[in-house]
């Protein structure tokens, strides 16, 4: 499973939910730190290895809102060239843990990501793409009659700064870690 994805789509699902306030104590206070190493990985139809490190603070409050802030970089080392990119990411993403419920067997998740939720680079080199600042993003999920939840949608309601490969719809990703990593 490739990390870049799972990432963003994790965020995006966070982004998905509405702001929050931090003045009252957490129910859940969490802190992650995670270092992996994935061989035999594949990355824009590159096969190679990959190194992560996930520093994760995640904060529940008594009123079901929640604040998660941290930051990632995974470094992608290809097989065949050698040539490694990072992608990296900072930043806090807040919402709630209770969907809206659309009334069609449908649920909506709302939450914003402020930060940079993702730079891609030559590791020791130049950024390659960067998309920056804040999303809104709504996600809808069709409620199963087994409590679990299908992918129905995506959209982003609300977006400030750059953010070339989520306007892409994250085609630019592979447009340039493609050639990087040949």
């Amino acid at each position: 499973m490739r990390f870049g994805l799972l990432l963003t789509t994790v965020l995006a699902l966070a982004v998905a939910l509405p702001g929050i306030g931090v003045a009252a104590k957490p129910i859940v206070n969490e802190h992650s730190i995670i270092h992996d190493t994935i061989p035999d990985d594949e990355l824009c139809d590159v096969p190679g290895t990959t190194k992560i490190t996930v520093v994760d603070n995640f904060k529940l409050y008594g009123d079901g809102t929640f604040l998660d802030s941290g930051r990632f970089e995974q470094v992608f080392t290809a097989d065949e060239s050698g040539k490694q990119v990072r992608i990296s990411g900072a930043g806090g993403t807040s919402g709630t843990d209770e969907p809206i419920d659309n009334g069609d067997g449908t649920v909506t998740f709302i939450s914003t990501f402020r930060g940079l939720p993702e730079r891609l680079s030559i590791v020791h080199g130049p950024t390659l793409l960067r998309d920056a600042g804040n999303v809104t993003v709504e996600t809808t999920f069709f409620v199963e009659p087994d409590g679990e939840l299908t992918f129905v949608s995506q959209s982003v309601s609300s977006e400030k700064g750059p953010h070339p490969d989520l306007d892409s719809g994250f085609e630019a990703f592979c447009n340039v870690i493609g050639p990087a990593l040949a």
